[in-house]
Formats: structure tokens, C-alpha cells, sequence
């Protein structure tokens, strides 16, 4: 063994150091020593477990965000004004949630109709080339989107004239609490029209596009407070009517375009 203190070698038993006289550390010290340094030593994460608790982040996540989701839609459900008037910075996404599904589902519809529509007048031959699924479903699905953030935006101008204190956030949120139930609406009839049950998938989208409008003014009352002056009630229905006017000129009048043009490109002439 050596020296600690001059590192000369000696004897392995030796207790003094033969050079300069030190005293000799025994083995068992060291031994002892060394075992207490990798004792010591923290034990690092390997990297799969690091990668492996990511994952669980998500799901935690996802399925915090899916109760949420679930809760909000109960209450909507039950009592769409009682709930619209009662929703908080944690039902923000939830609402934005509801407003994305609603504007999937709606053109997802269309676009599964004139699928089976295109089918029974061609034949299975057809089978729905013609139909591009981008320009029947997600153009539309962001002019809606557009929609949607503008109507809540007239709603949140016209609850600042009628002297309300909500923001634009909460706006939007109100206003899918009474979305929900023409989004369920839409679901429903997208699975009887799979089913080629038409007439009834046909009725269901009429009756969701009918309580979409019926919302629309419903979130003019829910921002509505008590006894706080500004606007009447009366003519926020106006100024919103009046802006729902404007934005379908713009907007409708882009998807139906849209449509038109993808129809009369369509294989065998178009539908027409």
C-alpha cells in the first residue's frame, strides 16, 4: 500500500510509513471510505423513465380537460341561461371545445350528405371523387370559426352599450352553453345519415341550424344584467340581427361559392 502523505510504497500490514513516519490508514478505512462515497452518490433518473412520465403528463391532462368538458355540457344541457350566467375562467376551454365541434361538425354533414346524395344519383361507381374533403369541410370549417369569433365580438360591443361587465372571453364561453345542444344535434344526424337514414339525419340538421339561431339571441339575454341601464334588451336584438345579416353576406356568400364551383367541377357534368 502507499503513503498518503508521501506516497511511498510499503508494506501491506505496515502501520508507519517507512520513508517519513506517517501513520498508515488501514484497509478497512478505505474500504469503509470508499464505500461511503458511492453510497453517497444521488441515483439519477434513467432516461426512460424521464420520457415515460411525459406521457402520463398528457393523459393526466387530456383527461382533466374531458371531465371538464363533460361537466360543462351536463349543466348546459340542463339549464342553458342558468349555466351560460354562471361561467368561469375554467370553463374557458370547454367552450372553445364546443365551439371547434360545432364548427366540424356542421360542414362534416354536408359533406357526408352530398356523398350519399352524389352516390344515389351516380351509382356506387362513383363512389365521391369530386368531393374534396378540404374544400367541403375545412374551408367551411374556418369560415365558421371566423363567424363565431365575430358574433361573439358584436355580443361583447353591444353588452358594453347595455352597460354589462363581462369580457370577450366570457362571451364566448356563454355562448357555447348554448351551443352544445345544436352541436349534439349535429353528431346525431351525422350517425342516421351514415346509416342512410336521410330524412330523419335531415330533420335533426334542421332542428340544430334552427336552435343555433335561437342561441344566438339567447346569448344577448344571458349578457344581460339587472338594473344596470345602457341599451335596452330590445335593440341589442337589433344591432346583433342586424350584424348577423352582414357577416352571413360575407362569409356565406364565400363558403356557397365555394361550393358551387367544387359541384360544378365534379365529374359527369356536376350535379346539375
Amino acid at each position: 500500500m502507499h503513503c498518503t502523505q508521501c506516497g511511498a510504497r510499503n508494506e501491506q500490514d505496515a502501520r508507519f510509513c517507512a520513508e517519513c513516519g506517517a501513520k498508515m490508514a488501514s484497509v478497512e478505512t478505505i474500504q469503509q471510505q470508499a464505500a461511503g462515497q458511492d453510497f453517497s452518490e444521488p441515483v439519477q433518473p434513467t432516461q426512460g423513465q424521464t420520457v415515460e412520465s411525459q406521457p402520463n403528463e398528457f393523459l393526466e391532462k387530456s383527461k382533466e380537460i374531458a371531465i371538464d368538458l363533460f361537466a360543462f355540457a351536463k349543466r348546459s344541457f340542463v339549464a342553458p341561461m342558468q349555466a351560460s350566467r354562471k361561467v368561469t375562467k375554467d370553463d374557458m376551454v370547454s367552450g372553445i371545445i364546443v365551439h371547434v365541434l360545432f364548427a366540424f361538425f356542421l360542414p362534416l354533414f354536408t359533406y357526408i350528405s352530398a356523398v350519399g346524395f352524389a352516390k344515389d344519383m351516380y351509382g356506387e361507381m362513383y363512389g365521391g371523387v369530386g368531393l374534396p374533403f378540404g374544400s367541403f369541410v375545412f374551408k367551411p370549417f374556418f369560415f365558421l370559426l371566423l363567424y363565431l369569433a365575430l358574433y361573439a365580438a358584436v355580443v361583447f360591443g353591444v353588452s358594453k352599450m347595455m352597460k354589462s361587465n363581462v369580457s370577450y372571453i366570457e362571451v364566448v364561453t356563454r355562448f357555447a352553453a348554448f351551443t352544445i345542444l345544436p352541436a349534439s344535434l349535429l353528431v346525431v344526424a351525422i350517425l342516421f345519415s351514415l346509416m342512410s337514414a336521410n330524412v330523419f339525419s335531415m330533420i335533426l340538421f334542421g332542428a340544430a341550424i334552427g336552435l343555433f339561431f335561437v342561441s344566438s339571441v339567447a346569448l344577448v339575454f344571458s349578457v344581460k344584467e339587472e338594473n344596470t341601464g345602457g341599451l335596452d334588451v330590445f335593440y341589442g336584438l337589433i344591432i346583433t340581427n342586424i350584424a348577423i345579416y352582414i357577416i352571413f353576406l360575407v362569409i356565406g356568400d364565400s363558403i356557397a361559392g365555394n361550393i358551387i364551383n367544387q359541384l360544378e367541377n365534379m365529374p359527369y357534368g356536376g350535379l346539375y
